[in-house]
């Protein structure tokens, strides 16, 4: 499961650098990463993924998901699946149902079809304290900006 996971992270990634000249050279990189720190969600995303993939020549998970989680933060539905992906497997994170579970109803919220068929598969493992604990933690969910 964990190799389908890290093959759907590297696909995304793959069919996002290849549509995007962002990291075609060195200073398109930089801009990336200058958009990243300007707060840009979608430049934040593609930086984590590149990260998590080594789509920048090297591969560094804890930076990768630093970056995801950023933009997660603001509401990217994208980076919200996949931070639901990392937490269910464990990949940069500490392996956390309930993690994975909140934030890939976060993303289903965005019409990710992905992220609520894993929602809805990872609602089967947990207690109705649980389920309704994240639906409280749902609730008062604000994107940061």
């Amino acid at each position: 499961m964990r190799l389908r996971v890290g093959l759907i992270l590297l696909m995304t990634t793959v069919l996002i650098l290849a549509s995007s000249p962002a990291l075609a050279d060195p200073a398109s990189e930089q801009q990336l990463q200058t958009l990243a720190g300007q707060g840009d969600a979608n430049a934040q995303w593609m930086l984590g993924q590149a990260l998590l993939t080594g789509n920048l020549g090297t591969t560094d998970e804890a930076e990768g998901v630093r970056w995801l989680q950023l933009a997660a933060d603001q509401g990217h539905a994208l980076a919200q699946r996949d931070m639901g992906m990392l937490y269910e497997q464990g990949q940069g994170v500490t392996q956390d149902t309930l993690e994975a579970f909140f934030w890939y109803s976060l993303a289903s919220r965005q019409d990710s079809g992905r992220a609520r068929l894993r929602r809805d598969a990872l609602a089967a493992m947990l207690t109705p304290d649980q389920r309704e604990a994240i639906a409280a933690r749902l609730k008062g969910w604000r994107p940061s900006r």
